[in-house]
């Protein structure tokens, strides 16, 4: 869990920074559509999930861009080097979901190999945190019954929770292309829109090139 204490004074976010995290404290979140059709033509050929597909897809957005990994640690505000995918799984006997974490690695074969492990360690595991949590983590959960055209978390203790947090909505196809919702919470304290807006490129370049 490496990581460097980020120097403020420097900062040209520093006043926005500041304004946000101590004033008016925060998040605003952003839903979109991200075009999964050579995503989907991809987990098909190669017959994978499509669930872990994206959220290694989601990581590696998420690791490429230093907005998305600050958090405050022993009352410093800090980068980590990297920040690692937690998502949901949904127990359909029970309509309840865990929480389980797979570490983040570029190669998504490894990732795979990672997630399948931890799929595999915690069946029958009903705890909603399943896992011991670690601090470099960033929160993902998918509604995979329903699209939507907005999503809003209601956060009132907001507190200095940074990591963004994505929620995913049932694709689907409109002409010839296959389209998902995505909503994205950030805290306006580490991120501007003009952050989510390159988050969002980044992702559906990764969309369209995967495999390539």
């Amino acid at each position: 869990m490496s990581y460097k204490v980020f120097d403020i004074s420097t900062w040209n976010r520093k006043e926005h920074y500041n304004f946000y995290k101590n004033q008016v404290r925060c998040s605003f979140s952003l839903s979109t559509k991200i075009n999964i059709t050579e995503l989907i033509s991809f987990t098909k050929s190669k017959q994978h999930k499509f669930y872990p597909v994206i959220i290694h897809l989601l990581a590696k957005a998420v690791n490429t861009h230093p907005e998305f990994r600050f958090a405050i640690k022993d009352g410093e505000l800090i980068l980590w080097e990297t920040l690692n995918p937690s998502y949901t799984v949904l127990h359909p006997e029970t309509e309840t979901f865990s929480e389980f974490t797979s570490l983040y690695c570029d190669d998504l074969n490894t990732f795979m190999e990672h997630y399948n492990s931890v799929e595999l360690e915690n069946k029958g595991n009903y705890n909603m945190f399943a896992q011991q949590r670690l601090e470099n983590t960033f929160n993902i959960s998918m509604l995979p019954w329903v699209s939507f055209d907005g999503f809003n978390l209601n956060l009132p203790d907001l507190g200095d929770y940074f990591a963004p947090i994505f929620t995913l909505g049932k694709y689907y196809t409109d002409n010839s292309k296959i389209l998902m919702p995505i909503s994205i919470q950030v805290h306006h304290a580490t991120c501007d829109g003009l952050h989510v807006a390159k988050f969002i490129n980044t992702l559906q370049e990764l969309c369209d090139t995967i495999g390539r």
